[in-house]
This record gives structure tokens, C-alpha cells and sequence, in this order.
């Protein structure tokens, strides 16, 4: 006699009917966004403070309480702000929390190249001590620092000195970059964080033009109009390269006098990946103009120009400024 095999009625796990439940939020200016991009955030942070990299927080504004008053911080490596020797400061673009270079990296590649770490690691190895800012840690609520206003909030609390990022940017080169000991500082920037280097750099540059060798950026939006001193529309002509978005080949020179740079396409379409794609050759420009390896010996670019040509040229341009 056989019994019948009980039939066991496999449960579907039930489809998500909201966006909540699928793991997102809507924002009233319309943007979607993932809330599992606070869990990879939390991810980067604490590994950038685990060996290798060793990174420690460094409280903005340095007179805050962490305990009671509204607070945001940097990152610093060990020695980064007592060593004689090279540092470099990373600044980001807009929308990233500290430690990232682009939410879209660090989803659609890996959270190596996404975040800071591929390019801490590969200037530790040369002997760098690094500086990570903040920029984006302007408002203050459930203890902790964001880049946007608490939702539905009419009590916005700002940070104080990091009200947005350009104040941010400034504070920090008033209160930590200006007094470091380091005899060959070097930056690289992406996006707003380029403009924000260049009105903190303006400000100080008489105090650190002979230190600060070299500014490396992707996509950077700053404007040589918005510069007060000649003298930072000069050293940006010598000692600065902005890797942009451009259909034209990679590597090919772009004559942009908005920036009063050098400006070198990335043959890409999509902004976020500029770093990554061209970060072989950002590293050899630092390098090179650090000290750590030598020129290569190279035909003269026949698109190259002078500054006294850039500047010629943008007589006959309208320069939009940076609002």
C-alpha cells in the first residue's frame, strides 16, 4: 500500500509594494536615492580607520564638544600633521560622504576605487601621509553630520565653519593645511571640490604657494574669474591638470580658459568615472611634480598653449562664474 507524498507548497517570498520596501527613498526635490548608501558609508569609514590606512578623525570645528555641540570632522593619516615630509590633501565632489569619491563607483565597480582607499593605499606605498575633508557635512541632526536638511525640519542647525563647501574647504586650510609641516603638499579634487581649493588656495596663497606643488583635479568646476590674486591664476597655469569629460581622444589637450589650467580629455561621457580611468596618469603628474619620479621625455604638444594666449582668448569669450 503507498501513501500518498504530501505535497509541500513552496512560500514565495512576497514581491515589495513600496519604494520603502524595496529599499529607497523619494526626496522632495524629486531625486531617488538608496538607503542602503548610509550602510556603505558606515562600511568605508570603518575601514579607512582599521589597518592599512590608519585614518583618524579630527573634530570640525576643533574647539566642539562631540558630546553636545554640532560637529563634523576630517581625516587624518597618523603623521599626516606633524611630518616634514610629502602629504596630500583629497578633497571630493558634491553628494559623497567623507572617504568617497562616487556613490556610482562604488556601486557599479567596487568600494576600493569608489572610495579613497585604491588611492590612499597607492600614495602611501610612496611615503604620502594623507588629509580627507569633508565638505558635504554641513547640517547637523540625529547626531551626525549630512550633506542635506533634515526632511520636513523648520530647525536647520549648521555646522559652524562647514556651512557649505567652500566654508568647509577654507576652514580647514585656515586651521590645519596652512600650519602643517610639510615642506611638498599636493591636492586632488573632484568636481565642486576643485572650485573649493581654489577659493581656499586664493585666500591663503601667499602662505602656501612655495609648499602646495601641485593640484590634481577631475571635472572641476572653478572659475579663473572668481580668483582674486594673479599670482593663484599663475600657479594654476604651471602646477595644475583638470582630467574633464570630453568626446575627444584620451589624453588630448582642451583649451578651456575658464580654469586657467591645462585641461585633458578622459574620452568618457559619464563624469564619475574620470578618476578611475585616468588615475594612472594623475598619479605620474603628481609624482612627477612632487619630486618622486622623473619628467618623461616628451614632443611638444602642438595644441599646447601659453597663458598669455589663454588669456588673450578669453577676452573674446563670455566666462560664466561659478554661482
Amino acid at each position: 500500500m503507498y501513501r500518498r507524498r504530501k505535497i509541500i507548497k513552496e512560500e514565495k517570498p512576497e514581491i515589495p509594494k513600496t519604494l520603502d520596501e524595496f529599499g529607497y527613498i523619494l526626496k522632495e526635490n524629486g531625486e531617488i536615492r538608496s538607503k542602503s548608501q548610509d550602510l556603505i558609508g558606515d562600511e568605508v569609514e570603518k575601514r579607512l580607520e582599521a589597518e592599512p590606512y590608519n585614518f583618524q578623525a579630527k573634530t570640525i570645528p576643533t574647539d566642539a564638544d562631540p558630546s553636545k555641540d554640532p560637529h563634523s570632522f576630517i581625516y587624518t593619516t597618523p603623521n599626516a600633521l606633524t611630518t616634514t615630509g610629502k602629504l596630500i590633501v583629497f578633497i571630493p565632489g558634491n553628494h559623497t560622504r567623507i572617504g568617497q569619491w562616487s556613490r556610482r563607483v562604488l556601486c557599479d565597480e567596487n568600494i576600493y576605487t569608489g572610495s579613497m582607499m585604491d588611492t590612499t593605499r597607492r600614495f602611501q606605498e610612496k611615503g604620502y601621509e594623507v588629509i580627507i575633508l569633508n565638505p558635504n557635512g554641513n547640517y547637523w541632526y540625529n547626531n551626525r553630520a549630512w550633506d542635506c536638511p533634515e526632511p520636513h525640519s523648520i530647525h536647520v542647525t549648521m555646522i559652524p565653519g562647514s556651512e557649505d563647501p567652500e566654508k568647509h574647504c577654507q576652514y580647514i586650510f585656515n586651521h590645519f593645511i596652512k600650519n602643517l609641516k610639510a615642506e611638498k603638499i599636493a591636492v586632488l579634487a573632484l568636481g565642486w571640490g576643485g572650485h573649493s581649493f581654489t577659493q581656499a588656495f586664493d585666500e591663503n596663497f601667499d602662505a602656501l604657494q612655495d609648499r602646495v606643488q601641485c593640484a590634481a583635479m577631475c571635472n572641476s568646476v572653478h572659475s579663473s574669474d572668481m580668483l582674486k590674486n594673479e599670482g593663484t591664476r599663475r600657479w594654476l597655469f604651471d602646477n595644475c591638470i583638470n582630467w574633464v569629460v570630453s568626446a575627444k581622444a584620451k589624453g588630448e589637450i582642451i583649451t578651456d580658459p575658464r580654469f586657467s589650467c591645462t585641461c585633458i580629455s578622459s574620452n568618457l561621457e559619464i563624469s564619475d568615472f574620470t578618476l578611475t580611468e585616468c588615475i594612472d596618469d594623475i598619479m605620474d603628474f603628481i609624482f612627477v611634480k612632487m619630486g618622486d619620479i622623473e619628467r618623461k621625455e616628451m614632443e611638444e604638444d602642438e595644441n599646447e598653449i601659453t597663458l598669455q594666449e589663454v588669456e588673450e582668448l578669453s577676452e573674446h569669450l563670455e566666462i560664466t562664474s561659478v554661482e
